[in-house]
C-alpha cells in the first residue's frame, strides 16, 4: 500500500527517550516507515537534557528546511533541535525543548483543554503537565510547518494521553494536518486492574448492555485528567486506533469510542539471527547463565546443572497484571511436585523485573568474583596442562604422571585454598534477591510470594529463584549480559498476564529462539490464536502457548500452567529445538514488513477524512 501523505509526524514522549514499550515499537518500525515516506517521515520527542543527545545527532535548525518556522517558535519559547535519531532507518527527528514555554503558558492551555474539551485537570500534577504541555507545543510546530508546507500532505500520529494535546490543539485551529491517536493501553483500565478489579467482565458486561464506564471512576482513583484526555483524543482524532482487539473492547467501554484501526506492535525479524546462528549462539549464552548460576548456589550447595531448564519472567513491576502472582503460585506447585517425585532436575528462574535498588547483594557479588577468579586461575593453568598432555603423547609416557608433573604442589595448594574459600558458605541458604532493595522488603510481593509459596532456595528445593531487579546489561557486575542475550540462553519466558493491552516480551522470546508462554487477555495471546494455522499449518498449542485465563477459575489457571513448566522441564533436547522453530516461525507473523501496513491504512484514512 502506497502512502499518501507526504509528510508522516511520529509524537510520542519516548521519541529518542527509552521508557518503555513505546519506545521499542518506534524504532523497530522505523526502517519501514522511512521507506514508506522518505525523508518525509519525521519522529517528534522532548528535548531532554543530558539524555536526547545519547542518541540524536543535532544539525544546524537554522539551515534545515524548517528553520525559518523554527526561527518564528523560538521566539514564542518553543525551541526545536533537529537532527538525526541514531536508530535504524536514520529518521530526521524534531526535539522540543519547551522549558520557556511551559513556564508562561502552562496554565492557559490547562484552560484551553478544560474549556474547549472538558479536560478536568484541577488536581493535576507534574506528571501531567509536562507532557501535556510538550505535546501542545508540538501540535503548534507540526501545524506551523505543514502551513509552510502548503501544498504538501501531512499526517501526525500521537501515541497515548502523554501527546494529546497536540491532536487537540490541531483539531481545535482546524488544520489540515491528518490526525491518528493510538492508545496502547487505558489509564483506567490498567488502574483498575493494578487493584484487582474485575475489569474483563465489566468490559463484556457493559458492551454488553451497551454502556460505558461510569465516569466517577477515574475520579475515584485520581486520574480524572488522563483519563478526559484519552477520551477528547479517541473522539476528536480523524483515525482512532489501537494495538490489539482486546484493548479495542477495552477503549470501546472505557472511552466510549471504538477504534477504527488495529496497529499490532511488530518487530523487523530483519534484525534478529537466524535460527542457525541461533543453535551457535544459545551455547554461548546458555554457559554465561549457567556460570553466575554456579557462583550463586555452589558456594552452599551442589545444583544439576547437566541441560538445565532456564525459565524467566519479564516486565515491569505490576505483580497482579503481569501475572507474577500466578506464575509464582504455579512455581511453588512445581517445586512440590518434583520433590516428591525423588526428581533430581533442578530448575532455576530469574524475575527480571526491575525495581529500586541500592547495589548489588554484597555476598553474591563477592561469590561471583571470586567465581571468575577462580575460572582466570584454571585458564592460566591450561597451557601447561596442555604442554603437558603433547608430551606424554609425543614422547609415549604415562599421561596421568605427565599430567601429575605439570601441576605442582603449589598449584594443588592454590586450588584447595580457593575450593575453601569458594564453598565457605555450605550449610546455609543462597539470597532470594541478587540485588539490595531501596525499600522495606518486608512488602516486596515478589519476596513474599516466595517465601508464601515454598521457594526459599534450600536445597532439597528443585525450583530455584532469583529476582533479579536490575535491567539486564553486558556492564553489570553480576551475570553480565543483556536482555536479548539472556532471552537466547534460556530455555522458557512466562509471561501469564491478567492485564496486557499487547504484550512484547513473548514475541521477543520466539524472534531469540526461546519457548515462551502469554496468555488469552493479552493482546499478543488472542493476535495468536487467529493466526497461528496460517503460519505453521497447525492448530496444537506449541512454541508459543496460550494459556487460557478468560472465563477460567484462577487456582485452575495456576494448575494449568505449573503442568505446562512441568513439561517443559521433562521434555528432551531435540522436543526443545522443535519447539523453539515453531516458536520463531510464528514470530514472523508479526514481521512489520506486514503490520506496518496497518498504519498506512490509518494514516490515508485519516486524509480522507479530513480532506
Amino acid at each position: 500500500m502506497n502512502a499518501k501523505a507526504d509528510y508522516f509526524f511520529e509524537v510520542s514522549y519516548e521519541v529518542a527517550n527509552k521508557v518503555g514499550g513505546i519506545y521499542a515499537v518506534i524504532t523497530s518500525k522505523a526502517p519501514v516507515m522511512a521507506e514508506k515516506y522518505k525523508q518525509g517521515f519525521i519522529p517528534v520527542g522532548p528535548w531532554i537534557k543530558g539524555k536526547s543527545n545519547l542518541e540524536f545527532s543535532e544539525n544546524d535548525a537554522k539551515t534545515s528546511e524548517f528553520g525559518e518556522v523554527f526561527e518564528k517558535l523560538k521566539s514564542n519559547g518553543i525551541v526545536c533541535h533537529i537532527g538525526t535519531w541514531d536508530i535504524p532507518g536514520s529518521p530526521t527527528t524534531i526535539l522540543i525543548d519547551n522549558e520557556k514555554y511551559y513556564n508562561s503558558n502552562k496554565n492557559q492551555i490547562k484552560t484551553d483543554l478544560w474549556n474547549q474539551y472538558g479536560i478536568d485537570s484541577i488536581r493535576a500534577d507534574c506528571w501531567f503537565d509536562d507532557p501535556v504541555v510538550f505535546s501542545y507545543a508540538a501540535g503548534i510546530v507540526i501545524d506551523e510547518i505543514s502551513k509552510k508546507m502548503n501544498s504538501k500532505l501531512c499526517v501526525a500520529q500521537f501515541h497515548e494521553w502523554m501527546t494529546g494535546a497536540g491532536l487537540l490543539y490541531l483539531k481545535h485551529v482546524k488544520s489540515k494536518v491528518g490526525t491518528v491517536f493510538t492508545t496502547h493501553a487505558t489509564m483506567l483500565g490498567r488502574t483498575m486492574a493494578g487493584v484487582n478489579e474485575n475489569l474483563h467482565e465489566e468490559i463484556e458486561q457493559g458492551l454488553k448492555r451497551g454502556t460505558s464506564v461510569d465516569p466517577q471512576k477515574a475520579y475515584h482513583y485520581g486520574i480524572e485528567s488522563k483519563h478526559l484526555t484519552e477520551i477528547a483524543c479517541a473522539k476528536n482524532a480523524d483515525v482512532f486506533t489501537t494495538v490489539s482487539k482486546t484493548t479495542a473492547r477495552e477503549a470501546e467501554y472505557l472511552l466510549g469510542v471504538k477504534p477504527e484501526v488495529i496497529l499490532s506492535n511488530g518487530l523487523s525479524m530483519a534484525t534478529y539471527p537466524s535460527m542457525e546462528d541461533l543453535s551457535y549462539v544459545h551455547k554461548k549464552y546458555k554457559m554465561k547463565i549457567t556460570n553466575f548460576l554456579r557462583a550463586y548456589f555452589r558456594p552452599f550447595y551442589d545444583v544439576n546443572l547437566v541441560d538445565p531448564r532456564i525459565m524467566f519472567i519479564s516486565g515491569r513491576y505490576e505483580y497482579h497484571n503481569k501475572g507474577a502472582d500466578m506464575f509464582t503460585e504455579s512455581l511453588g506447585r512445581l517445586n512440590q511436585k518434583l520433590k516428591d517425585e525423588g526428581s533430581e532436575k533442578d530448575v532455576f528462574v530469574f524475575y527480571l523485573i526491575p525495581a529500586d535498588i541500592s547495589g548489588e547483594n554484597i555476598d553474591v557479588l563477592k561469590n561471583v568474583t571470586l567465581f571468575n577468579e577462580i575460572e582466570n586461575y584454571v585458564d592460566d593453568l591450561l597451557p601447561e596442562l596442555k604442554h603437558s598432555i603433547m608430551g606424554a603423547i609425543t614422547r609415549g609416557k604415562d599421561l596421568i604422571e605427565q599430567i601429575d608433573e605439570g601441576i605442582t604442589s603449589t598449584h594443588i595448594q592454590e586450588i584447595k585454598k580457593q575450593m575453601h574459600e569458594f564453598r565457605s558458605k555450605t550449610g546455609q541458604v543462597p539470597p532470594l534477591c541478587a540485588f539490595n532493595l531501596n525499600y522495606d522488603v518486608s512488602g516486596d510481593s515478589i519476596l513474599n510470594g516466595f517465601k508464601a509459596n515454598g521457594l526459599l532456595n534450600r536445597k532439597e528445593d528443585r525450583v530455584k529463584v532469583i529476582f533479579y531487579p536490575a535491567y539486564l546489561s553486558n556492564a553489570d557486575r553480576l551475570i553480565s549480559i543483556n536482555y536479548n542475550s539472556f532471552i537466547i540462553g534460556s530455555s522458557f519466558g512466562i509471561f501469564p498476564s491478567f492485564y496486557e493491552p499487547w504484550g512484547y516480551t513473548p514475541v521477543e522470546c520466539a524472534a531469540n529462539g526461546c519457548l515462551s508462554i502469554t496468555t488469552d487477555y493479552s493482546g499478543f495471546g488472542k493476535f495468536i490464536d487467529e493466526n497461528r494455522v496460517a503460519a505453521v499449518n497447525d492448530k496444537k498449542d506449541r512454541g508459543i502457548y496460550i494459556l487460557k485465563r478468560e472465563n477460567q477459575k484462577y487456582d485452575n489457571c495456576v494448575e494449568s500452567l505449573k503442568n505446562r513448566l512441568y513439561d517443559v522441564v521433562h521434555m528432551t533436547k531435540n522436543e526443545i529445538v522443535e519447539e523453539k522453530h515453531i516458536a520463531n516461525r510464528l514470530a514472523y507473523l508479526t514481521d512489520w514488513k506486514y503490520l506496518g501496513e496497518n498504519y498506512i491504512r490509518a494514516h490515508n484514512l485519516s486524509l480522507k477524512k479530513n480532506s
